[in-house]
């Protein structure tokens, strides 16, 4: 018997959709992470910078870094609406580790007048990308 799947949309300004069909997804949400499974019950969250995990009927995992939006559960499926993502795949890990490295840089010897919101969400940006790069989970 085949396994109950969820329609997965993923949708960000100036990116093409990605469209799945999974068994699972787990979100990286502002009230934490979430795992929506079929017959979910509906809800609407927003999302923290994060690996969003998508399980395939399959069972292949599909990683991707999100950075803020909301993530809606519907009974047919979840929407999740991005300020950006990007497929784990698709990220350049050289880039994210610099990136990861002035933001910690920045952390660690603050200049004067740093926006300390602005810093974090940047690490918290290079983390997520480098997460879903190397297929890291959240056990």
């Amino acid at each position: 018997m085949a396994q109950p799947t969820l329609h997965l949309e993923i949708c960000a300004p100036e990116k093409p959709h990605t469209v799945l069909e999974v068994t699972e997804v787990i979100v990286p949400g502002a009230a934490g992470v979430f795992a929506v499974h079929p017959a979910h019950t509906p809800l609407l969250s927003t999302l923290s910078p994060g690996v969003l995990i998508a399980v395939d009927a399959e069972g292949t995992d599909h990683h991707f870094a999100v950075h803020g939006g909301f993530a809606e559960v519907k009974p047919e499926g979840v929407v999740v609406l991005a300020s950006f993502y990007e497929p784990g795949d698709d990220i350049d890990t050289e880039r994210a580790k610099e990136a990861e490295e002035r933001a910690q840089t920045r952390l660690r010897k603050p200049p004067e007048g740093l926006d300390w919101e602005r810093a974090e969400r940047a690490l918290a940006r290079a983390v997520a990308r480098l997460g879903a790069h190397s297929k890291r989970g959240y056990n």
